[in-house]
């Protein structure tokens, strides 16, 4: 038996026989490189799509989220540590589910789409894309949670069985070295290259942590991922967890660097998540500024668009919306 070499990710680990990626859940076993929970859920729920966080994609439906253990990255601020760092895999007690069960518990629950979730899906894609694959073949739509941190061969695999991205942008390539264990440069190329697909839907979230993040970094975040073509941006609130114990995001803080996203940016529609600031939550016409979808926390209080355009100026509206079938790109 020789040494294998994955890639899932851009960790690209060389496993010998036995051995586990960083991720640990990846193993060189006989000589194939598996992952070694295949199919071993460890959460499973009904969400609404707005919680991904997803506002151009089918927004006031519910989804079918799940995940399994691992992740790529080593967060010090992780939000769902206990279900991705390798810590705490035997502390949480999981459950086989094929994916053709899946496809079945989605239309049970009336989801019009199944989201890979919570945890790093690009570390468990043999699962993810095998569910996919059903899941698309049911007529559902398909969603990936991701820190986007996956290779060129990975994305290859991903993209033409994935409706909607949403990728965590963490910072800078030092925030990224300092506190993830990895690099910026992969992200940036895999949000092109998905920004840049007709049949894709992406939006990019952002954890604002105060006292790491300045606002001048994050508006120069927000100029390369509108350079990329990101149309969708929302920019989250960060309280303390896992290792990370920094006092949470000041409320004034996240505001200030909201109004400077979105008057020094490109990014036509920027929102506030995780945060009291209900400014930020509703969706405008990006040319004539027509309200168009208010939302209170995860739950749609109006929607005036029509047909995924705005009904005064007849703009359309970046996504995918009820009664679509095909995804808006102006």
């Amino acid at each position: 038996m020789t040494t294998r070499c994955c890639d899932f990710c851009e960790h690209r680990c060389s496993l010998p026989p036995g051995g586990r990626g960083r991720c640990g859940i990846r193993e060189n076993k006989g000589g194939a490189i598996v992952t070694v929970n295949y199919g071993q859920l460890v959460s499973l729920a009904v969400d609404p799509i707005e919680k991904k966080p997803l506002y151009h994609f089918l927004p006031g439906t519910g989804t079918l989220s799940l995940a399994l253990h691992g992740c790529n990255f080593s967060c010090s601020f992780c939000q769902n540590s206990t279900i991705s760092q390798k810590e705490f895999f035997e502390r949480r007690s999981t459950e086989a589910v094929a994916p053709a069960d899946i496809v079945a518990a989605a239309r049970k629950h009336n989801c019009e789409s199944v989201s890979f979730t919570y945890s790093e899906p690009t570390v468990w894609q043999d699962y993810m894309l095998d569910t996919a694959r059903l899941v698309k073949a049911a007529g559902l739509r398909t969603v990936m949670v991701t820190n986007g941190w996956f290779t060129d061969e990975a994305l290859s695999r991903i993209l033409p069985l994935i409706d909607a991205f949403n990728i965590d942008l963490k910072g800078d390539d030092e925030f990224y070295r300092q506190q993830c264990g990895a690099t910026l440069a992969p992200v940036l190329r895999n949000i092109a290259r998905i920004a840049a697909d007709p049949d894709t839907v992406l939006e990019v979230t952002t954890l604002i942590i105060e006292g790491i993040h300045t606002a001048d970094g994050i508006v120069a975040l927000g100029k390369a991922l509108a350079e990329r073509g990101v149309a969708v941006w929302h920019l989250s609130r960060y309280h303390p967890s896992y290792r990370m114990k920094l006092r949470a995001t000041t409320e004034s803080f996240l505001a200030a660097i909201y109004d400077r996203v979105r008057t020094e940016t490109l990014i036509p529609y920027t929102y506030i998540g995780n945060s009291a600031l209900t400014d930020g939550n509703d969706t405008r016409c990006a040319a004539c500024e027509l309200l168009l979808i208010t939302r209170k926390g995860f739950d749609i209080q109006d929607d005036l668009l029509d047909f995924g355009h705005c009904p005064s100026c007849r703009r359309p509206v970046y996504g995918l919306f009820t009664g679509q079938h095909e995804i808006n790109h102006g």
